[in-house]
């Protein structure tokens, strides 16, 4: 089947959104679908495009079989909340002047956000006959409304409704968690119009390893460290403040070491704020290449996921299948209701607290790396979890015998 995607987040990012889209567009091609991808030129988490990219307004070329055609979008350095409004406009129009140029496919899926994609390409599909899904990795407008950086009035009004359009106006409607889901229908769309998709663990790249890793060398971490570590985007809804000020209640025990490894529009803060804290027990790091991801995450003796209350119900965090696959424990912020609440109590895999709580993400912790054997339990029950749940080509097929029937 002729298959096209557009998504503004693609390969070679090595975080977020792209990381899914890529591997879906390439797997769909290794089943031996026809697939040409919509892109912009990459830019996150960093928010900069490669010096090769800067000023190019188009750029098609064949990856692992995959057609990709990259067109042009801001850029901002800080992104403000108009700033990641010019930012993803401007990819919503070129990546829609680039679907309607470009041979009909069959089957369109449309990756949200931005949230005005839907609406653009939804359009242009039905125009060339080709039916569409729409896969929703981020509940856009309530995230934004919920984490304070639109204030409800007039433009959440007019978001809301555009988000009503694009059910609407789209065949299927995809997302990764029942949480989401749930939220999905209570926005009136019908329940046999929606699928699951769950995003995976890079089940061909992450294993379970020695924590005596090249990465602890490097850094300067030695055996008898505990090492509690953060990877991934470092944004507004990952509600790191909360970690910093656990490591802070975490430093009159000298073993434990908090790393955080990637990088993002709140690093600046989060760096002066653990100066200004002088949490000799923290460290940044930037994001480490793919090729050393496996490295990465057996590196920790422990992985945490702080996230902000607000949006405990409207995202799951896609960094916690690779922490999984790598077989190693979880501390992890979120409500008993949530999704990643109900994977870790499932799979018997770590550790649950209120968001927001640094007394007991600090608690956990150090109740973790006190218990040997209660952590390395957790740890064997994590990658049989993902073995068992959260392979890559599985998940992929699945969604494809539904979504491209």
């Amino acid at each position: 089947m002729r298959v096209s995607i557009v998504s503004i987040n693609y390969a070679p990012e090595r975080t977020g959104i792209g990381v899914y889209t890529t591997g879906l567009a390439e797997q769909l091609a290794a089943d031996g679908h026809a697939v040409t991808v919509h892109s912009g030129f990459a830019y996150y988490p960093e928010w900069r495009k490669s010096e090769a990219d800067r000023g190019r307004l188009y750029r098609r070329e064949t990856v692992n079989g995959v057609d990709l055609r990259r067109s042009w979008l801001y850029v901002p350095q800080r992104p403000s909340a108009l700033k990641r409004i010019a930012h993803e406009f401007s990819f919503v129009v070129s990546a829609a002047l680039a679907y309607l140029f470009a041979p009909r496919a069959e089957r369109t899926i449309i990756v949200l956000p931005p949230l005005a994609l839907g609406l653009a390409i939804g359009v242009l599909a039905r125009l060339k006959g080709s039916r569409s899904i729409l896969h929703v990795q981020d509940l856009q407008p309530d995230a934004a409304v919920e984490l304070g950086m639109l204030k409800p009035g007039m433009l959440t009004r007019a978001l809301y409704v555009l988000e009503a359009l694009n059910y609407r106006l789209c065949d299927r409607v995809s997302t990764i968690s029942e949480g989401m889901r749930r939220k999905i229908l209570g926005k009136g769309v019908p329940a046999q119009k929606t699928l699951m998709f769950r995003n995976w663990a890079n089940d061909a790249l992450v294993r379970p390893g020695e924590r005596m890793t090249g990465l602890r060398g490097e850094w300067g971490l030695a055996a008898e460290h505990f090492v509690v570590l953060y990877s991934g985007n470092l944004g507004r809804k990952q509600g790191l403040d909360s970690l910093l000020d656990a490591a802070a209640l975490l430093a009159p025990e000298p073993r434990i070491r908090v790393v955080i490894v990637g990088d993002g529009a709140e690093q600046p803060e989060l760096v002066a704020r653990a100066q200004s804290l002088r949490l000799s027990n923290v460290m940044f790091r930037p994001l480490q290449p793919l090729e050393r991801l496996s490295e990465l995450l057996a590196t920790a003796d422990l992985s945490v996921i702080p996230q902000k209350r607000a949006v405990t119900d409207i995202v799951l965090p896609s960094k916690l299948c690779n922490i999984l696959a790598s077989g190693r424990a979880v501390v992890a912020a979120a409500p008993p209701s949530s999704d990643l609440a109900l994977i870790l109590a499932e799979g018997d895999c770590g550790v649950r607290v209120e968001p927001e709580d640094a007394q007991a993400l600090a608690t956990a912790i150090l109740q973790l790396a006190n218990d040997p054997a209660r952590l390395a339990a957790a740890g064997a029950s994590a990658r049989r979890y993902a073995e068992q749940h959260l392979t890559q080509v599985a998940l992929i097929r699945r969604f494809a015998a539904q979504a491209l029937e």
